[in-house]
């Protein structure tokens, strides 16, 4: 089984928001996060995909 571990960058929103969101709503958390991939069984020929950018609207 490989296993690596990488960081994991969030944008947490500390309350509710109403209207336009300010910066002083979030907080940004940086963690370390291990990736596993377990080997055989329904997994064969999996792969495992990094997102870099996601937009909430």
């Amino acid at each position: 089984m490989a296993e690596e571990e990488v960081s994991n960058k969030q944008v947490i929103l500390k309350n509710y928001v109403s209207g336009f969101p300010k910066e002083s709503d979030m907080e940004v958390k940086t963690t370390a996060l291990k990736l596993k991939l377990p080997d055989g069984g329904d997994y064969s020929g999996a792969i495992l995909v990094k997102n870099l950018y996601l937009s909430l609207c």
